[in-house]
């Protein structure tokens, strides 16, 4: 697509989500609070359609360095975190939910997914998980209402378990590898994702359930 022609996809994009945004406050604004909360769900989509659009904004200007330049605010913006524990676990740390995709593609996520496992892999001897859990785990923040706690679907789960994959898996087969979630109260939102052995999932199950590892939970304030 030409600069121009993204250039105005984008603006129109940004109409939405000022309308939605506008209404969401009037909303809240008239004490409809179920009505603007069921409208910041569409905010949230309309938002991240619209960054999914800026950041391929550079490349179609053509400038040779587009890609590294993205990238590195990405990084700056989405501080994404990525470690192997002292058990020998792979851990990824997002500070934030992952977005909520009901339809289309899963590109906002690929965009600071995949900058962060090339940054990881270069600092890091590479580790071939054969037969193993991935274990995701949903931290909301404790002050935020349960009504606005949410399910997660298969295209955002996709996306990050095809990005591990081409790192750190040998296969992401059914038979190869099993998928475990759970949801819990923090400070603050974000996301865990962990790689551990088969062999080694009891281990691991205990060291969170002891809150040896991973963000603390803690009660959520009364609503």
């Amino acid at each position: 697509m030409r600069f121009d022609e993204m250039l105005m996809h984008a603006m129109g994009q940004l109409q939405k989500v000022q309308e939605s945004m506008y209404l969401t406050y009037a909303l809240e604004n008239k004490c409809q609070f179920e009505d603007a909360c069921e409208e910041t769900f569409r905010l949230e989509d309309a938002t991240e359609k619209l960054m999914a659009m800026v950041r391929g904004l550079p490349a179609c200007t053509g400038h040779p360095k587009a890609k590294e330049r993205v990238n590195a605010i990405i990084a700056a913006n989405v501080p994404v975190s990525a470690e192997y524990t002292p058990e020998g676990w792979f851990k990824l740390y997002m500070p934030a939910l992952l977005p909520k995709k009901e339809r289309g593609n899963a590109n906002y996520i690929l965009g600071y997914l995949y900058p962060a496992m090339e940054r990881y892999v270069a600092d890091n001897a590479r580790r071939d998980y054969n037969n193993s859990v991935i274990i995701f785990r949903h931290i909301y923040d404790r002050d935020r209402p349960e009504k606005l706690f949410r399910d997660h679907d298969n295209i955002e789960i996709n996306a990050v378990v095809d990005v591990l994959a081409l790192y750190l898996l040998r296969s992401d087969s059914p038979m190869r590898l099993s998928h475990f979630y759970e949801s819990a109260c923090g400070e603050a939102d974000g996301t865990e994702v962990y790689i551990v052995e088969r062999y080694d999932y009891q281990r691991f199950l205990t060291a969170l359930e002891n809150g040896e590892i991973g963000a603390r939970e803690v009660k959520p304030n009364p609503q």
